[in-house]
């Protein structure tokens, strides 16, 4: 009969408690805070506008360097990912990102504010999201989807928690003392989390979740049912990357989503005092979209663990788009509200795919540079739609034209992911038909052999 030490490794019951989940929290608390400052951003803009004497597209085309400033270090951070120390790279981040958080509210100039929270800051978060990512992946490979929806639920808890409390900072004190706040709340959460993450199961001597007990090597191509074309080998990493079918399509996924999401995450809270809502009630829509996305993420990936990720991508993507349509006019509170509680369930479930769906097209090998890349063109899209929304206000002082160019890129991205969902089907069809051949060739090989030896 066998015993809990002949049980096999990958057994999760077979150990007490499994590591893995306090490297889940850490995730959590880390996509938490890291969320929470960022999207917070769109709270800074009005306040700031005003005290500084700063136009809504100068504060928007911050945004929009600072998430090309992330793109850049994404593809940076993602070339390191798969020999060096995630726990490490993550360190070295969060020094850089606090320090600039911490220098951005002593800034006098617009420059100076481009510098320091664009730059710095920007570069410093640029592993935060890419890091967690890749750590899930690592830890867990059954119930994955569930895994990543909870650990993507921060991106919706941080705003939620973050977005009132930052209002309440800027009008107790100012947005200076707000962001020395947040530099100070930053350094301690994310160096108590980097103390307890770990880079790889097998370095505990832990199988990940459901997984294998033996270390499995990273496999120089990714798997034949992806919706790729095999790399070829001998070549780089981003080199083979670079030529598979999938990587581009999940890139101009991310460029269009990206821009659909950005617009109104930045200017929700804008256009809410337009239509004559308090700072208060304002800020609180951002939050309800952020808290309502928590309930998305986690629904949508549990949906992704029993009908497939790239299928509850698709669905996402069109819900973000179309429900942007809500905003058009809108005036009453009670229809921001439910707009932010039916949206944000819709945009929650986006992000929760892209590590799933990433990590079957490129496989382990390649899902550093691969993710890193298609994060690259979603950072893009941020600062595409971050800094247009505040450039069409300007010249129009209306954010209907905004919300259009939103709906139609959300609806570009989901035409996409129908695509990619046909790559699947196609790889898989022609994966079933070399299977067939191979079966068909083996009798005859073997009934040419038995004639040749008669």
């Amino acid at each position: 009969m066998p015993t809990a030490s002949s049980a096999p490794a990958s057994d999760p019951a077979c150990h007490r408690f499994f590591y893995g989940w306090v490297v889940l929290i850490a995730c959590f608390i880390i996509t938490t805070v890291a969320s929470g400052t960022m999207m917070g951003f769109g709270v800074f803009i009005t306040p700031m506008a005003e005290d500084m004497g700063w136009s809504h597209s100068a504060l928007s085309f911050s945004y929009s360097l600072s998430a090309i400033v992330t793109g850049i270090g994404v593809l940076i951070v993602g070339s390191f990912l798969h020999t060096h120390s995630v726990r490490l790279i993550f360190f070295l981040s969060t020094i850089v990102h606090c320090f600039g958080i911490y220098m951005t509210s002593t800034a006098t100039t617009v420059e100076a504010f481009y510098f320091w929270y664009g730059f710095v800051a920007s570069a410093g978060r640029s592993a935060f999201f890419l890091s967690t990512t890749t750590l899930m992946t690592r830890w867990f490979e059954k119930r994955r989807g569930l895994v990543m929806g909870i650990m993507m639920s921060g991106n919706g808890v941080g705003p939620f928690i973050f977005s009132p409390v930052i209002t309440w900072m800027i009008f107790a004190w100012s947005w200076q003392t707000a962001y020395i706040v947040l530099s100070v709340l930053m350094t301690i959460c994310l160096s108590v989390s980097c103390f307890f993450i770990r880079n790889h199961p097998h370095e505990m001597g832990l199988a990940p979740y459901g997984g294998s007990s033996t270390p499995v090597l990273p496999q120089p191509h990714p798997k034949a049912h992806t919706a790729s074309k095999p790399a070829r080998s001998g070549g780089s990493l981003w080199g083979d990357v670079l030529r598979m079918e999938g990587f581009w399509s999940l890139s101009f996924i991310n460029l269009f989503c990206c821009t659909c999401h950005s617009i109104p995450l930045v200017h929700v809270v804008g256009f809410a005092l337009n239509a004559g809502l308090s700072a208060f009630a304002a800020s609180w829509v951002l939050a309800t979209m952020s808290i309502s996305s928590v309930v998305g993420r986690i629904y949508w990936g549990m949906f992704a663990d029993r009908y497939g990720a790239r299928f509850a991508l698709m669905l996402t993507l069109f819900m973000q788009g179309a429900l942007i349509l809500w905003l058009v006019n809108a005036q009453d509170p009670v229809i921001f509200f439910l707009y932010a509680l039916v949206w944000g369930f819709g945009y929650g479930g986006v992000g929760t795919q892209y590590g799933m769906v990433s990590r079957e097209v490129f496989g382990a090998r390649l899902f550093g540079p691969g993710y890193a890349g298609q994060n690259a063109f979603a950072m893009v899209g941020m600062s595409v739609g971050g800094f247009l929304g505040g450039y069409l206000y300007d010249i129009s002082h209306s954010y209907v034209t905004s919300w259009l160019v939103s709906f139609a890129a959300g609806l570009i991205s989901s035409l996409l992911a129908m695509d990619l969902m046909a790559q699947g089907e196609r790889a898989q069809a022609a994966e079933a038909v070399a299977a067939a051949s191979a079966g068909e060739a083996v009798p005859a090989q073997a009934q040419a052999a038995s004639s040749a030896s008669a």
